[in-house]
């Protein structure tokens, strides 16, 4: 009987053995903890797309409503963001949460809630910031919608 006994727990060890190894196996990796995005003073970066598989982004700003006349907030967050790109930096800003884009391109609804844009690209000798004509109605470079 102990002879038995013994034979079952062996096969039942050896039985359960591949089963645990193969549960250990399939363990997802520890997910990374994603890196926080980059906010300041009346902005946040909301996401950035890639531009293909250039390596280079459109990044996708939200400004403060209330501050979205003061371009000393677009010039931090341009300051902040831009900082690490220097040959080719582009940043999109809205002011509200639902209009800012997903993709690189947008909609007419979210084109018509484009705050402004900053384009710079040395290879192709552009650096321009462009504002809304609501946002900087004076500028004679601001587009309309």
């Amino acid at each position: 009987m102990r002879t038995r006994s013994i034979g079952i727990a062996l096969i039942a060890i050896s039985l359960s053995f591949p089963i645990t190894a193969w549960s250990q196996s399939t363990k997802a990796p520890p997910q990374k903890t994603p890196t926080p995005l980059m906010s300041g003073d009346g902005w946040k970066l909301v996401r950035s797309v890639q531009l293909g598989t250039s390596g280079r982004f459109i990044h996708m700003v939200l400004i403060d409503p209330k501050r979205d006349s003061d371009k000393t907030v677009y010039g931090a967050a341009l300051k902040s963001i831009c900082r690490s790109e220097l040959e080719f930096c582009r940043v999109r800003f809205w002011n509200q949460a639902r209009d800012v884009a997903d993709k690189i391109t947008f909609t007419e609804s979210q084109f018509k809630m484009l705050r402004a844009e900053f384009n710079l690209n040395l290879a192709g000798g552009i650096e321009e910031l462009r504002y809304a004509c609501t946002v900087a109605p004076e500028n004679k470079q601001c587009f309309s919608h």
